[in-house]
């Protein structure tokens, strides 16, 4: 299979970028002739950037109204680099500042690169070194023929371990929630990683759950950053005349039926657990929450009054397309960080349900549960015997 671009050429994702740069009090190059620079990004736009370069900066490079600036900036690790127009300067809360415009297209500088999904945090891999032990490494990057692999900590030389073009098997245990072990080739060196591509001898049948897994993350990495978007544009919180501004107010899980027993739903927007809640609400309460990447039981308040902190919850239903992380990822969190002692479904489709139900259960969750296609009575038996089997 052939690499994705790397490219971001659509106005949205080029916008995301920088609204990542801008929430993270990131920082971009700025080259202008044979002078550069390093600057801060104060605020996206809908068609602007606004950067924190000085009045005194400005003058220094005699920057004026139509001037092409060189941009060089990270985005999740990768390098892109752009060509904007000078628009202007003023100021932002106070702080001195310079608008250029939104560039068309950040082009990614290392399109080599086994990137096509790079995740929010590195994910344990162990894999095999040139002699044959094993080392707990992490994987940082995704493509659809192989993955960038970072060493245990500490280590100075990548090549005293694995050098190139040197034969690995990896193990994907955590990022897929089930045993998935793949023999790989040290393609090459990058900055603290290798670059190691998916070995002729791979199981046909193991590299395609890789693959399939790797297209959900992706989607899910997708959804992620849409919800986060803002339209309208996005200041950075750390500007001084922003620094008083009143935090966002916490959203709460929303009671959709209130009935005992009660069943929480985990799940990007309210049109599935607004579903459910219609089709089984006559026998089960339903709560809907739509999770960030923070724990759960803070934001449960008056639901998980007592018993630890899950109090009416008698179980939980986590949906397998979320905003933040993958179903397997959060049930895994739920049991092992939270300590939730409730019985977990994880809901999904219908194809490769016996795969899928495998992960569910390696991931911790009691069974998978199929609701598309979505058929009452048989969500209505499984619930009733989860239940009854933790009752």
């Amino acid at each position: 299979m052939g690499a994705h671009s790397l490219d971001k050429d659509g106005n949205e994702a080029i916008r995301m970028a920088f609204q990542r740069l801008c929430e993270d009090d990131g920082a971009l190059q700025v080259t202008f002739g044979t002078l550069h620079g390093e600057f801060k990004v104060l605020a996206e736009a809908p068609d602007r950037i606004i950067l924190g370069i000085s009045d005194l900066e400005r003058g220094q490079w005699r920057l004026k109204p139509g001037a092409h600036l060189s941009l060089k900036l990270l985005d999740r690790g990768l390098p892109f680099e752009a060509v904007v127009d000078f628009l202007g300067h003023g100021k932002l809360h106070g702080a001195e500042a310079c608008h250029v415009t939104m560039p068309r297209l950040l082009r990614a500088l290392e399109t080599h690169r086994l990137a096509d999904f790079v995740p929010d945090r590195p994910i344990a891999c162990p894999f095999a070194d040139q002699h044959h032990d094993v080392k707990d490494g992490w994987a940082t990057a995704f493509g659809d023929d192989g993955l960038e692999l970072a060493p245990p900590e500490g280590t100075r030389s990548l090549g005293d371990m694995l050098r190139l073009n040197a034969t690995s098997t990896v193990d994907l245990r955590a990022a897929l929630g089930e045993s998935l072990v793949l023999p790989v080739r040290v393609a090459y060196f990058g900055d603290k990683v290798w670059g190691v591509h998916l070995a002729d001898s791979a199981d046909r049948l193991v590299v395609g759950r890789y693959r399939q897994w790797l297209l959900e993350a992706r989607h899910q990495q997708v959804n992620r950053d849409r919800s986060r978007f803002n339209p309208g544009g996005l200041e950075s919180a750390r500007l001084p005349g922003r620094r008083d501004s009143a935090r966002p107010t916490m959203v709460l899980p929303k009671l959709l039926v209130d009935r005992e027993p009660l069943v929480l739903v985990l799940a990007e927007g309210e049109a599935f657990p607004a579903r459910l809640a219609e089709a089984i609400g006559r026998k089960f309460g339903v709560a809907a929450y739509d999770p960030g990447p923070g724990p759960l039981t803070p934001v449960l308040r008056d639901l998980g009054v007592g018993d630890g902190g899950w109090g009416r919850i008698r179980l939980v239903l986590i949906h397998h397309l979320l905003r933040s992380g993958s179903a397997m990822e959060r049930c895994r969190r739920l049991i092992q960080e939270e300590a939730c002692p409730l019985p977990i479904l994880i809901a999904g489709t219908e194809e490769e349900g016996d795969l899928k139900r495998n992960r569910a259960v390696a991931a911790g969750a009691v069974d998978h549960l199929i609701i598309e296609p979505f058929n009452v009575l048989k969500v209505l038996r499984t619930l009733d015997e989860t239940l009854k089997l933790f009752g």
